[in-house]
């Protein structure tokens, strides 16, 4: 840019300001810009927050379930912790009442940090579900390929039950499972599935019409995961379930014989003992 003085009638030159910034000044504003922080909460199964460890999301975790023990020493307790803001954590907000001690064997899932998703399957009661630390557990490897046997029983969650057997003629595995919801006062829905099947490792996948139920076999526990479309509204097969007494009535054979003035019992348990009883 020129101008001329008028007294002097000297012309003068202005040099022109620059607009563009160094190269080094450019490359730092990217670095600072790179230094904001763009975290976004980590996802887990549906969307939902990777903290989250709950009896409904369970056995839906696309991970492989394993077993696990308790460690530790004679009278210990180890407690469950939540799921909510900032937990789990050493927070005593994050600790709840529940606990387990040494021995109580839990199914376990994903981590998130120095902790594991465990659902504890009482053979009497409620499940409890939350996060354990995982240096108090001893985690086992799963058993990929487990025996046809290991299938075979009357398992039980809840008011859901899934009855296995084997077809001696196709060999399969004959399933027939019957899931109920309870709602308030005399709402009920039912829902059930049927089907044969032969197992791909540990895992069994059951398919009755739209009905899909996918039981994965972890030690002495299933866990089932359905696709919602086995029965009515809200009836759902997810669980951790245990299998019965095989020794029960309730999978036992009956038969009512007379011999002369005598009736006689006749039961045959799942193992074929046989005991017979006067009437």
């Amino acid at each position: 840019m020129e101008w001329t003085n008028k007294m002097t009638g000297a012309r003068n030159v202005i040099p022109a300001i620059k607009t563009t910034l160094p190269a080094r000044e450019i490359l730092l504003a990217l670095l600072m810009l790179t230094c904001v922080s763009t975290k976004i909460p980590a996802q887990n199964v549906n969307d939902n927050p990777a903290n989250w460890c709950r009896n409904g999301l369970f056995p839906s975790d696309e991970v492989e379930f394993k077993l696990a023990q308790v460690r530790g020493i004679k009278g210990s307790q180890i407690y469950f912790l939540n799921d909510t803001d900032g937990c789990p954590g050493t927070d005593a907000k994050c600790r709840t009442k529940s606990y387990l001690i040494p021995g109580d064997q839990v199914v376990v899932s994903r981590r998130y940090g120095s902790w594991i998703c465990s659902w504890y399957q009482p053979r009497k009661g409620s499940e409890t579900v939350g996060w354990l630390p995982v240096d108090s557990l001893v985690i086992s490897e799963q058993v990929t390929s487990p025996a046809l046997e290991k299938w075979i029983g009357r398992w039980k969650y809840d008011n859901q039950s899934l009855n296995i057997r084997r077809d001696s003629k196709s060999g399969f595995l004959t399933v027939k499972g019957d899931a109920i919801w309870r709602g308030t006062g005399d709402n009920v829905h039912v829902g059930s599935v049927e089907a044969s099947a032969s197992p791909q490792g540990d895992e069994l996948i059951l398919i009755e019409e739209e009905c899909r139920v996918t039981l994965k076999l972890v030690g002495d526990y299933i866990v089932a995961n359905d696709n919602s479309e086995c029965g009515g509204v809200n009836v759902r097969f997810n669980g951790v379930y245990r299998k019965g007494r095989s020794e029960r009535v309730s999978m036992s054979s009956v038969s009512i014989l007379r011999v002369g003035k005598h009736w006689i019992a006749s039961t045959v348990t799942a193992s074929g003992l046989t005991s017979r009883e006067n009437l």
